[in-house]
């Protein structure tokens, strides 16, 4: 026997500790994530952030993720960073694979189409376009998701204070990878006590409260260590927080009352950020919430348990709308707010129905109208599921045809743009070329595509038309690299040109007069 067949025999064994039920879930994963991010992963579609950083992971320690930092630092010493679709995207869905089957074992799936379903809504939601939209940091941050499940699944199956602080290193490294993750682990967490108390493994207040104790501890654990060791590494590279949706602020606690009920009210809108941007999308989820309520009342008022720990799994239930979008509640600052990258804890809306459909038998329900109802409920419920995931291959699919359109439409206008100023009288290659008033672009020849009805459908926040494209900060690093246009003598204006006299004479690009020679320097007015 030779190293190649240990090797074999090593990857047989783990192949044989995942169960059909996972299998099915990662497989689910992997297929219809090529029907609903193929566009994306086989295109090189690259705008926003994505163009700034086709050769780094963006913002790391500095926002505290460390984790980030470090596999920067690693891949600059080794195979240097590039934002390569294929390998990042499949990377990043093999890693929603693993997390699907992290999530079957933790809840005892056993049915194969609900680890099917699991799967699928992991892979459509559309957080994961939006992520996707940051192809150059992609595969981290859903690295950063499976740590997240994986922190749940020791803490659930462990009861010593080994897996309890194996359990807070785990949620510590995914925070160091993306801290919106958070939200995933406190759903899992707060859905397993819902679950323990259904099949029965907690049957006592003090069995309740002994486990949420031990959840609540773990994740103060978790973003205790987190927060240290960002500390820390941010005192040896000599780096400050970055001033981020208002990340530098501190926590004003008289305002945590206001960020509750937004966080509460935001969750039960049902937009989430963009990830429902459609009226029946949004009607549909709010019929899923309403049915899963029903459904756990049903569930948790026909089990033969204590009124105590009745009342103790109703507290539960009360907090997952909390647990799921608690970004809402984790900064007070006034520049703080939270967009379609963060919301990936409201895909356990969806998930939440399929476990308890799992656990039903309706023909243990004695009561003749009660098992209908029961039966009817999760028929509408795995009906509306079926919708908003097919929707959401769909939806995902037209976000990357817009990201598409808006980065050629973007190109092109960035073409149109260096060809106006280099046939410019007195234009010279040797001039700085200064854009003033980048960000207030008053161009009116493209108002009619941003009034596009069908684009303007796709709400997710990082698929924007191009004329947003055209005013990001990052626009001059898609001029270089998709118009080959722009060295460093391509700046943006301080504000100190803008209140020039001779420069607030000239009208707006792409009026006659809107690019001038002006002491030397070439002048590109864009707005006022």
């Amino acid at each position: 026997m030779n190293i190649l067949n240990d090797i074999e025999s090593f990857l047989l064994n783990r192949k044989n500790k995942y169960s059909k039920q996972q299998v099915f879930a990662m497989v689910s994963v992997l297929l219809i994530g090529i029907l609903a991010h193929g566009y994306i992963i086989f295109n090189r579609i690259s705008y926003h952030d994505n163009t700034a950083c086709l050769f780094s992971l963006g913002a790391t320690y500095e926002l505290g993720r460390w984790g980030l930092g470090i596999i920067y630092d690693l891949q600059i010493f080794t195979t240097r960073t590039f934002a390569v679709p294929v390998f990042n995207g499949l990377l990043s869905m093999i890693f929603i694979a693993l997390s699907a089957g992290k999530l079957v074992k933790i809840f005892d799936i056993k049915s194969k189409v609900s680890a099917v379903i699991i799967g699928a809504i992991m892979i459509t939601y559309p957080v994961v376009p939006s992520i996707f939209s940051f192809m150059f940091t992609s595969w981290p941050y859903f690295l950063g998701l499976l740590l997240s499940v994986e922190a749940a699944f020791v803490i659930v199956n462990t009861k010593n204070i080994k897996g309890a602080i194996c359990s807070a290193l785990l949620l510590a490294l995914s925070l160091g990878m993306y801290q919106a993750f958070l939200a995933v682990t406190i759903s899992i967490l707060l859905i397993k006590l819902l679950q323990k108390v259904l099949d029965g493994a907690i049957n006592t207040v003090k069995d309740y409260a002994k486990n949420g104790f031990t959840y609540l501890l773990t994740l103060g654990a978790g973003l205790g260590i987190w927060g240290a060791i960002s500390a820390l590494l941010k005192k040896v590279k000599g780096i400050d927080t970055m001033d981020y949706k208002g990340m530098g602020d501190g926590y004003d606690i008289s305002l945590f009352p206001a960020r509750l009920v937004e966080c509460i009210k935001e969750f039960f809108l049902a937009s989430y950020a963009g990830v429902n941007g459609l009226k029946y999308l949004r009607l549909l989820t709010l019929v899923v919430i309403v049915l899963a309520v029903i459904h756990i009342l049903i569930m948790i008022l026909k089990k033969n348990v204590s009124a105590g720990v009745k009342a103790s799994a109703f507290v539960g239930v009360l907090l997952l709308p909390i647990g799921m979008n608690v970004l809402y509640i984790l900064s007070t600052s006034k520049d703080f707010y939270v967009d379609s990258l963060m919301v990936y804890g409201t895909a356990f809306v969806l998930i939440l129905p399929v476990i308890l459909i799992e656990m039903t038998d309706t023909d243990s329900v004695n009561v003749t109208f009660m098992s209908k109802l029961v039966k009817a409920i999760t028929c509408v419920q795995l009906i509306a599921i079926f919708v908003i995931t097919v929707s959401y291959i769909y939806l995902d699919n037209a976000a990357y045809l817009k990201a598409d359109i808006a980065e050629r439409q973007a190109t092109s206008y960035f073409t149109q743009l260096a060809a106006n100023i280099k046939n410019c009288q007195g234009f010279d290659d040797d001039m700085e070329i200064v854009f003033v008033d980048f960000d207030k672009n008053a161009d009116g020849t493209f108002v009619v595509v941003d009034d596009n009805e069908e684009l303007d459908a796709i709400k997710i926040d990082k698929f924007p038309v191009y004329s947003d494209l055209v005013t990001y900060g990052s626009a001059i690093r898609f001029m270089q690299e998709h118009c080959g246009f722009g060295n460093e003598k391509v700046v943006v204006d301080d504000g100190s040109l803008a209140e020039d006299s001779t420069v607030l004479a000239m009208p707006t690009y792409p009026d006659y007069g809107s690019i001038a020679v002006i002491d030397g320097k070439l002048i590109v007015k864009f707005g006022e």
